[in-house]
């Protein structure tokens, strides 16, 4: 039987708690969601891609926040849920303008990894597209 923590409700859950901490610019939270060792790829709109580390992405939450903003969009689509062992993965579809200030589209992946009694964000995988594709 598996650990009531390791159920596609328990990484919704995980996944609802990301996005309300994310899109609020919540630094402090995001340091206990994002795993040590957190790493994200964006794939922007002209195919540039981007890497964050952990760190790197949490001072790109911090300069938003403190650049004033207050709020993204919290808006997801969901799309899969798969838990297997201590890894889990989220495929969703998201809008909003945290990447580029620009309203966009974006297809994430989401891996996680249960670790120290708590799901933690291990790899992110977005993809950035226009609003209208």
């Amino acid at each position: 039987m598996a650990d009531f923590t390791h159920t596609k409700e328990a990484i919704r859950e995980a996944m609802d708690h990301l996005i309300d901490r994310a899109t609020s610019f919540d630094v402090d939270a995001l340091e206990t969601i994002y795993h040590r060792d957190f790493h994200t790829t964006l794939v922007m709109p002209d195919s540039a891609v981007v890497t964050y580390n952990k760190e790197n992405f949490i001072a790109h939450f911090r300069k938003q926040a403190e650049e004033g903003k207050t709020r993204l969009n919290p808006w997801a689509e969901w799309h899969d849920f798969h838990v297997l062992g201590d890894s889990a993965v989220c495929v969703l579809t998201r809008k909003h303008s945290g990447m580029n200030n620009e309203e966009m589209k974006l297809l994430c992946n989401i891996e996680w990894r249960f670790e120290d009694g708590r799901w933690q964000v291990l790899r992110e995988q977005i993809f950035l597209r226009p609003l209208d594709s």
